[in-house]
């Protein structure tokens, strides 16, 4: 280092230069190092990026895709492990940090055993059972929040509120969220807001370290929000991140901006459906009237075909019908009848004697109107009547 004195380094070439000191440290190659997981992030291409630390300190840690294959559970924040492989320096950052070829599990750390001994414990009470969550109102009007008041968390819950219903009516019950005053301020921000009788409630905090967010696992604020008798939305670091308060609430989203959606109805959305809502309903009513309309026309028909002033008159028709075919059948008859006559009396004029007087024959009687048709009949000296066509004559018989 003598020769650098008094030169000018770029900060790449310092960063470089310790790089290198890093890499030609024998003890540094290879090392391995115990402490307990904190703030473990997987990204999307697979890498682990963790913190290990004691009580002393902390060194960042990684363990990229390729490595894991020898890695057999999942890495949690609040593991005790070894981890073992080469320190080397990042330098875009101008940040050392561990490359981790190998990790092994140590032991539970002090936290993450708390939080599993308190979660068996109030599971056995039955305190996340799902059967005893509360559904979360589809329209709130007035919607409870519990965070810090300086909090990230706060300002994204209000932008969304805004943005989906300006008319819903927000309260914030200031609240620590870090710490070892969080406990009993979360609880004292849950009982006033309760009695602000809202219709749901959020609790947010944004993303931190596994120690940032332990005081969501205490068992004061799982009791508080399982007793909560309004609907709660735990909306509590990031989504990989699980406390217990998560477990008891009602709900549990990812972000504050989730908890924002489901809590205030989108009034647009709200509008339009009511919209849609109206125009089924018309549609339905006046799809509803016109049955009616035509229900109404048809009974009004029936009526009116069963009215006693219609059914004179169909009697009437029926009387006028029948007689019609009366007459017409009289008619027939007498028109038959008439040319039965008529023919009957052509052939009785063809018969009768009077015909036969008009084709030049006669019709002799005697005094007393007997015929006589034969000789023998005629006696000399007898008056007898000569019947011809236009008349009779009374004649004598002269000779026989």
């Amino acid at each position: 280092m003598t020769n650098m004195i008094n030169k000018v380094y770029t900060v790449s070439q310092v960063n470089s230069y310790i790089r290198r000191i890093f890499e030609t440290n024998s003890s540094l190659r290879y090392i391995s190092i115990s402490g307990e997981v904190s703030n473990c992030k997987y990204s999307d291409a697979g890498h682990i990026y963790f913190t290990l630390k004691d009580k002393g300190g902390q060194l960042a840690c990684a363990m990229f895709a390729g490595r894991r294959a020898g890695l057999s559970f999942v890495l949690k924040d609040g593991m005790s492990v070894i981890v073992s492989g080469p320190i080397g320096v990042y330098e875009r950052d101008g940040k050392y940090m561990m490359y981790a070829d190998r990790i092994e599990q140590e032991g539970l750390g002090a936290l993450y055993e708390e939080f599993e001994r308190l979660k068996a414990k109030l599971s056995v009470e039955g305190l996340f059972d799902p059967g005893k969550k509360k559904q979360i109102p589809a329209f709130s009007k007035k919607i409870g929040i519990v965070t810090a008041r300086t909090a990230a968390a706060l300002q994204d819950i209000l932008r969304i509120s805004r943005s989906r219903n300006p008319y819903a009516e927000l309260i914030l019950s200031p609240a620590t969220v870090q710490g070892a005053d969080a406990p009993e301020s979360v609880c004292r921000a849950l009982k006033r807001v309760i009695s602000e009788k809202t219709d749901v409630i959020i609790i947010a905090r944004g993303g931190g370290s596994y120690e940032d967010l332990f005081c969501f696992n205490d068992e004061r604020i799982v009791r508080a929000v399982a007793d909560c008798p309004v609907p709660v939305i735990s909306a509590i670091g990031h989504e990989t991140d699980t406390t217990l308060t998560d477990l008891v609430a009602d709900v549990r989203v990812p972000t504050p901006t989730a908890a924002a959606q489901l809590a205030v109805f989108d009034i647009e959305q709200f509008d339009g459906t009511l919209e849609t809502h109206r125009t089924r309903l018309l549609r339905i009513m006046n799809d509803r009237v016109m049955i009616a309309k035509h229900r109404h026309e048809a009974l009004k028909a029936k009526v009116t075909a069963h009215a006693p002033s219609r059914m004179l008159d169909n009697m009437h028709i029926r009387l006028d019908s029948i007689k019609t075919r009366i007459d017409n059948v009289f008619e027939a008859q007498r028109s038959a009848a008439h040319m039965r006559l008529e023919k009957d009396t052509q052939l009785l004029k063809a018969r009768s004697p009077l015909s036969m007087l008009e084709k030049g024959f006669s019709y002799v009687t005697d005094e007393n109107g007997k015929n006589l048709s034969r000789v023998v009949q005629f006696r000399t000296g007898q008056k007898i009547s000569l019947r011809v066509s236009d008349g009779s004559v009374t004649a004598t018989v002269s000779e026989q």
